[in-house]
């Protein structure tokens, strides 16, 4: 049985994808270690909110970045990419951040971002 996704649902996936692409270009741009980022969405249709998980190369890096300034920047980068699509504004104040690093991924998940999430 085919399962039909409902059409805001599917433009939330189509943006958050397009600003993924384009924040992570852009820190490769800068040298910027961020190697992965894997949306958290609600299973609740009605929900727009987001949980974007960034990944760094090291669990390291994440002090350095934390110290230096450059996760408040991604956050701000990563907001401006979403603004860029034209993500809808109400959905923008439901947007938070995590961090992690593929360092701990491999390590401890099996290299499985999904197993670290659980």
């Amino acid at each position: 049985m085919e399962t039909k996704i409902p059409k805001e649902r599917k433009k939330h996936f189509e943006l958050i994808e397009l600003a993924n692409k384009s924040i992570l270009k852009w820190a490769h741009e800068n040298n910027i270690s961020l190697v992965h980022i894997y949306p958290v969405l609600p299973f609740v249709e009605t929900d727009f909110s987001l949980e974007a998980w960034l990944f760094f190369d090291t669990e390291n890096r994440i002090d350095e970045y934390s110290i230096d300034g450059t996760l408040e920047l991604l956050k701000s980068r990563f907001m401006l990419e979403l603004e860029k699509v034209d993500y809808p504004k109400d959905w923008l104040q439901s947007v938070s951040f995590h961090f992690g690093s593929k360092e701990k991924v491999d390590q401890d998940y099996e290299g499985s971002f999904y197993y670290f999430l659980r």
